[in-house]
């Protein structure tokens, strides 16, 4: 027995590997956060927001004028301009691939709001993937996701309508909705399991997500003071309800198919590169042509030939004379 042979020289996944240690669809979901978040950073650019008139009436000198700019000069992300959901893309049909993008980006000027957003939905989808599966978990956070970004696309045409001044245009990223969705499930799941709020006091999960719930539509109602989703917060909480009360469940929706999509791609690409390649078979459709115009000169004779054919036939003589004297 080679070493090749044996379970630990082995590098490559069995089928009975994926069977008995599947991969964990939500370490792959925090991987794919981090690496969206490097990139939103690598691809930042400057911009000037307007400075208030109230310094125009002001002698500033070139210092004083160079910080009242860099105060109100903004760094943006193109990954952001690109991926972040905007009410403005509701009448935009070909950007409605947003309502999933948004959810894996973070606000580049605090890192904290990716950790935190991480670290829960590590705590409350650790013991949810066990329960359901990595594939209907992976399912389930996407469609909480997507849920919310179609809320968040909607609400701010329905603020502005109630609102006067308020803007459809204001971006929205983030993968609360998302988490506050799997707070919601862990609490219907496990509604007795006691958990550290903020890590001191003890708390049961029914109890917390109450409690989160309670906040966010006391943000939703302006008391909160910050500019935090919470819309789609509270999409998140009323989808992870409805999914379990519900008894919703995606086994009818097959992920692994976008799996072979690399090798169906692959295997066309190479059935038409062969194609492409086929001499012979060049050979035996003109061969058959030729055939074809020949029996049609013997029946109505040559002056039945249009110049397509005759050229056709020429190339045919031609490729003949050539391979009799090879």
């Amino acid at each position: 027995m080679g070493i090749y042979d044996r379970d630990y020289g082995r590098s490559e996944r069995t089928p009975w590997d994926r069977i008995e240690n599947p991969r964990s669809m939500l370490v792959i979901l925090i991987v794919i956060n981090v690496i969206v978040y490097v990139l939103q950073m690598l691809f930042f650019y400057n911009v000037q927001q307007e400075i208030p008139a109230q310094f125009d009436a002001i002698e500033l000198t070139a210092s004083d004028r160079a910080v009242i700019e860099a105060q109100y000069t903004v760094k943006r992300s193109h990954i952001d301009d690109i991926f972040a959901i905007r009410g403005e893309s509701l009448l935009r049909p070909w950007l409605w691939f947003q309502t999933l993008t948004y959810g894996f980006l973070h606000n580049t000027d605090n890192i904290f709001h990716l950790v935190f957003n991480m670290f829960i939905l590590y705590v409350f989808g650790r013991p949810i993937e066990q329960r359901l599966g990595g594939q209907e978990f992976l399912k389930t956070y996407l469609a909480a996701i997507i849920f919310g970004g179609i809320v968040a696309m909607v609400s701010p045409w329905i603020l502005s309508a109630i609102v006067p001044g308020a803007s459809i245009y204001s971006m929205t990223m983030g993968a609360s909705g998302g988490v506050v969705a799997m707070i919601v499930i862990f609490a219907c799941f496990f509604p007795h399991q006691e958990l550290l709020f903020m890590f001191v006091i003890p708390m049961k999960a029914w109890v917390l997500a109450c409690l989160v719930v309670a906040m966010d539509l006391l943000g939703a109602a302006g008391l909160s003071g910050t500019a935090t989703a919470y819309d789609v917060h509270l999409a998140g909480a009323l989808f992870g309800f409805l999914y379990v009360n519900q008894r919703w469940n995606f086994r009818w929706l097959d992920l692994t198919r976008l799996a072979d999509v690399p090798g169906t791609l692959q295997q066309r690409s190479r059935r038409a590169k062969l194609k492409l390649h086929d001499p012979e078979k060049k050979i035996r459709e003109e061969e058959r042509e030729a055939d074809r115009i020949l029996a049609k000169i013997h029946q109505s004779g040559e002056a039945s030939l249009t110049s397509r054919e005759r050229k056709t036939l020429e190339r045919y003589s031609r490729r003949k004379r050539q391979s009799r004297d090879n």
